[in-house]
């Protein structure tokens, strides 16, 4: 049931790359890249300003880091489609939707209403940012809470907590390190897949959202063992492609809800079912790997899906009782 070699297939990162004094090319790129908006400058001396942006998208995961010097930037932003959150690195502002008002500085991160108007007015900032499809997002929440990917709404912006805020800048520090900062041209589909849920839920778990209220959902019913066949023969059978939830519950002829709930016999979800079948294929991949032609754990956990590193070793150390690193030289 072994499929073809991960990595067979590539996303293209695609990057952008501006540092100027140009204020007005800075607003343009940031427009193209990320929201339209209208902009406005501040500057008292204009040999002393210098805008950088440096941006990379995987699919339709975005990552950038911007930072302005010497002005402030008032930016007026139309609703937009995708939602984005930053963390603040440097600098203050203030980000004004409709009567409501959060002042920023340093270490904060909020997530700015993508279903409302909003002005952001900031100076001298640095930013890191992440943007994730809302398709993404609103299938995540689906799959964990029943609720409809169309009613999903976000509230407030500020972080529900200061440890969940913590998690966001860990989530965002991680992408844009994997995306902008490395300089990569390509990444593996399994790779994008998961860099692209990892933020998505890591949108969903810190910035309030209807999901957060959602106390009980009635099971799916019944599913039939054969279903449930169909469902872990098509996984054990495609894990190394970039499959969802819905691709797992047509072929089992079901609802991805009830796919989810029948899994419980095995006393897992079928995503974590999905899950454990890339990590003992990389298991098998470390056991028989050669570390002298250049093999490395990370390789491997990359080309298994996993975003995180830490998360990989975790995880296979609970599977298999030690790191990956020794399976590999061993």
């Amino acid at each position: 049931m072994a499929g073809r070699e991960p990595g067979a297939g590539v996303v293209p990162v695609e990057r952008a790359e501006l540092v100027t004094q140009d204020m007005e090319l800075i607003a343009e790129l940031i427009s193209e890249l990320y929201v339209k908006h209208r902009a406005r400058f501040r500057c008292a001396d204009p040999s002393r300003v210098k805008g950088s942006v440096r941006s990379a998208t995987a699919g339709g995961l975005c990552a950038g880091l911007l930072r302005y010097d010497g002005f402030g930037y008032d930016a007026h932003i139309d609703p937009h489609s995708d939602p984005h959150a930053v963390v603040v690195l440097q600098g203050d502002g203030v980000i004004s939707p409709a009567r409501e008002e959060l002042y920023f500085t340093g270490g904060d991160a909020f997530m700015p209403p993508p279903d409302l108007s909003h002005v952001t007015s900031m100076h001298n900032v640095g930013l890191a940012m992440v943007q994730v499809p809302w398709t993404v997002v609103g299938q995540l929440a689906e799959e964990a809470t029943g609720l409809p990917a169309a009613d999903l709404r976000f509230g407030s912006m500020p972080p529900v907590s200061a440890a969940r805020q913590a998690g966001w800048a860990r989530t965002t520090g991680f992408i844009c390190h994997e995306l902008v900062s490395s300089g990569i041209t390509e990444v593996s589909p399994l790779m994008a897949q998961e860099m692209t849920r990892l933020a998505a839920a890591a949108l969903l778990e810190t910035f309030p959202n209807t999901t957060m209220a959602v106390a009980y959902t009635e099971g799916p019913g019944w599913v039939s063992p054969a279903a449930v066949r169909r469902a872990v023969a098509f996984i054990d059978a495609h894990a190394d492609q970039p499959i969802t939830l819905a691709d797992i519950a047509a072929a089992a002829g079901t609802t991805g809800r009830a796919v989810q709930h029948a899994f419980r016999y095995y006393g897992m979800t079928a995503t974590r079912y999905l899950r454990r079948v890339r990590l003992a294929r990389a298991h098998q991949q470390l056991r028989v790997a050669d570390p002298a032609s250049g093999v490395t754990v990370a390789g491997v956990a990359r080309q298994w899906g996993w975003a995180s590193p830490s998360q990989f070793s975790a995880a296979y150390r609970r599977q298999f009782g030690l790191p990956p690193s020794q399976t590999l030289r061993s």
